[in-house]
């Protein structure tokens, strides 16, 4: 069968002048006859007349219709015309040409097997084909699966990639109870971190988000390690920043309870739709959660174990998260530059799921019927605040400790080394605050998963990369930069006189603070130097100086703060590390230091900046001066050829550079990591022997720095 081109041209051409003034009627090889309306005469396709018997094969494009229903396809073979009919009304068509087509399928009304039977009229005769709707439940946009190894992929048919960031906080285990490997996060609550989570990366405009956008079903179980934190946000399988969807246990009003969230407007402005469960989770016990976006209702649904909890009205369309946010986390939340996770989990989640329909109650009923699993069980072992070192070197025979709460004696911790069926139980030792276990004699360096034994039962702690070497580096305790100052003490904020004087009382090696000049040379101590729209650099001293700190402080001078720093020095070992502004000229340097001088302070003071500039001319004015490079664009050597001694990086850029802290290291410089808050970070940069932590939180950096991780032979 084949089309006539030119000659079907001229004709058609002439038919709908023709059709101007005369109906076209058509008469069939059956004897009927046929009027077609004007406007359908440029659809005629003019064929052939086949030889011989009429012919026709099909071919279904898959093996069964998802039950979730959708597009299905057939590819059709035939040397004549054809038409068809489907046995069910429900079922509809996408399009059809003469060698394929697609029709939409319903969701499958019941457990029960439902058959369509698609009967293909040609040439006189029949064919039919029957295909069936599959029983499975298929998450037909994200559906990951956990390895051995600590990765994940997506066993959806969109195989969306799966970015891992592994650490010591994320373990993945085969857990009895769901028969499967699931994810283990030992982050702290509601914290940025940079390590231990899964990234699923997506198009804003495309195919997945939009089925999003329509309609659609998140589905997870997970269980809680330890009680969250009341003041933070944690998100456990999200995509929310200035829009988006996903999974909370929200700091607000309604208490800690389970929380649907979806980002719906009538305006494309973020509106967030609070889908409370009302169910706040117990730590130690499982919970099968789905959260259902139904747009052509108007409503969202979260239920927990199979039944409604809670609804919300969702009018409007869907609104995506800000440019840069484009993924979806599990054991978290996505920052906006794709390096970090925001408000992170401490717990398991087993399953992260999306199907691309809303789902009614008696669909959800059957998720959760499979998910089969005892609401009522508890974990067999409960243990919380587990603090490790993620990488260590070690020898036969040096003890390796773990510290947390919840461990008994008699526990036993099993090594199961990624990539190899290699595993040992070495000898553990129980005391009291941790457990401590002796390096055996044949072990071999590589990434481990630690996995406490108590009798039959098991919980994971952590991954561990042991590097065994013939004469070990003992880690060392960083000194601390407490960020701003003790901030977050009693009746503290940022760059607060009072927020210097807790820093100077807890002794920490340093207090970081801001300076900026104002245009009749006044130095004043404030990070963002803007507040209210008033940028402290274009205003004289008295237009600013009855500006309030949240604390009710007045703005404090850069003098204010030295005149302090003296009072106490008698009392406190700390130093200042001051941050000069880029961007601005060398007056403000040449005043600082000059106010330095004068306090005789200079041994007290250290300097940092992002302008490279600036780090220099500190440098030509006091050779001797420590002085930080901020910005993390440099390699560390050729910071040290001019002069500068330090690199304070972030750790993004000491991430994105693995080789840059052993580098200064190994040169000789001072290396400092800013700003790290999770405990998790804090014992990564222990384990890499950084000089300096910059903080907001010092009281847990000091409290990890007294803890004994590593002991030799």
């Amino acid at each position: 069968m084949k089309r006539i081109s030119l000659i079907a041209a001229f004709v058609l051409a002439s038919v709908l002048a023709f059709a101007q003034i005369y109906k076209l009627t058509v008469t069939k090889t059956d004897g009927n006859v046929v009027t077609i309306p004007t406007e359908e005469i440029s659809k005629i396709e003019f064929i052939e007349d086949f030889d011989g018997d009429p012919e026709l094969s099909v071919t279904p494009q898959a093996e069964a219709v998802p039950f979730i229903g959708g597009d299905f396809a057939f590819a059709v073979n035939s040397n004549c015309s054809w038409s068809y009919t489907v046995d069910n009304s429900t079922v509809r068509e996408v399009s059809k040409t003469r060698t394929r087509l697609v029709l939409n399928f319903p969701w499958k009304p019941s457990d029960d097997p439902v058959k369509y039977t698609v009967t293909f009229n040609y040439g006189g005769e029949k064919k039919q084909v029957v295909v069936e709707q599959s029983s499975t439940l298929v998450a037909d946009l994200l559906d990951i699966k956990y390895n051995a190894d600590g990765t994940a992929e997506d066993i959806s048919p969109l195989k969306n990639k799966v970015l891992t960031y592994p650490g010591s906080s994320l373990i993945t285990y085969y857990n009895d109870m769901h028969k499967r490997y699931v994810a283990n996060f030992r982050n702290q609550m509601g914290l940025v971190v940079t390590s231990g989570y899964y990234r699923v990366n997506y198009t804003k405009g495309g195919d997945f988000i939009n089925n999003i956008a329509d309609g659609c079903t998140f589905e997870t179980i997970i269980k809680l390690n330890e009680a969250d934190d009341p003041t933070r946000e944690v998100k456990w399988f999200s995509s929310m920043q200035g829009g988006g969807i996903g999974f909370i246990l929200p700091h607000h009003s309604n208490s800690k309870c389970m929380t649907f969230l979806p980002n719906i407007s009538t305006n494309g402005a973020s509106k967030w739709c609070w889908t409370f469960s009302n169910v706040q989770p117990e730590v130690g016990k499982y919970y099968h959660v789905v959260g259902v976006y139904n747009k052509e209702e108007g409503k969202s649904y979260i239920y927990i174990n199979g039944r409604l909890s809670g609804q919300c009205a969702t009018p409007g369309d869907y609104v995506p998260v800000a440019n840069g946010a484009e993924s979806f986390i599990i054991g978290g939340d996505p920052g906006t530059n794709q390096t970090d996770c925001d408000a992170s989990f401490n717990g398991e989640v087993v399953t992260a799921r999306i199907f691309s329909a809303p789902m009614t109650a008696d669909q959800v009923a059957k998720l959760w019927k499979e998910s089969e699993f005892d609401e009522e069980a508890v974990a067999a072992i409960s243990v919380s605040d587990i603090v490790c070192l993620p990488q260590v070197e070690v020898a036969s025979g040096y003890k390796y400790s773990i510290y947390g709460n919840g461990f008994e004696n008699g526990d036993v911790i099993e090594l199961f080394a990624d990539g190899s069926d290699k595993t040992y139980r070495p000898e553990t030792i129980f005391n009291n605050d941790r457990l401590t276990l002796v390096i055996p004699a044949d072990m071999v360096s590589g990434s481990y998963r630690l996995v406490l034994k108590r009798g039959s039962a098991q919980c994971p702690l952590a991954k561990v990369n042991f590097s065994v070497v013939a004469e070990p580096l003992a880690p060392k305790a960083p000194k601390i930069v407490s960020h701003r100052g003790a901030h977050l003490t009693k009746d503290a904020t940022e760059n607060s006189i009072a927020a210097l004087k807790y820093a100077m009382d807890a002794n920490y090696y340093a207090i970081e603070l801001d300076v900026h000049r104002t245009t009749d040379d006044v130095l004043v101590v404030h990070h963002d130097g803007v507040v209210n729209g008033k940028y402290f650099s274009n205003s004289k001293y008295d237009e600013i100086k009855d500006i309030k700190l949240a604390n009710g402080e007045n703005l404090p001078t850069f003098d204010s703060f030295i005149n302090t720093f003296v009072e106490k020095m008698g009392t406190s070992t700390s130093k200042l590390i001051i941050e000069i502004k880029p961007g601005g000229d060398e007056k403000i340097i040449d005043i600082v230091m000059d106010k330095v001088e004068k306090a005789g302070i200079k041994n007290r003071v250290e300097y940092i900046s992002f302008g490279y500039s600036n780090c220099k001319y500190i440098v030509k004015k006091q050779p001797d001066a420590l002085v930080g490079y901020l910005a993390g664009d440099r390699v560390p050597a050729n910071v040290l050829a001019d002069g500068i001694k330090s690199v304070d990086y972030s750790s993004s850029a000491y991430a994105s550079h693995p080789t840059w802290i052993k580098d200064a290291r190994k040169a000789g410089m001072i290396v400092n990591v800013w700003t790290i808050n999770s405990t998790a970070e804090m014992l990564n940069y222990i384990s890499q022997g950084v000089d300096y932590i910059t903080t907001d939180y010092p009281a847990v950096l000091r409290e990890l720095t007294q803890k004994t991780f590593i002991e030799p032979k």
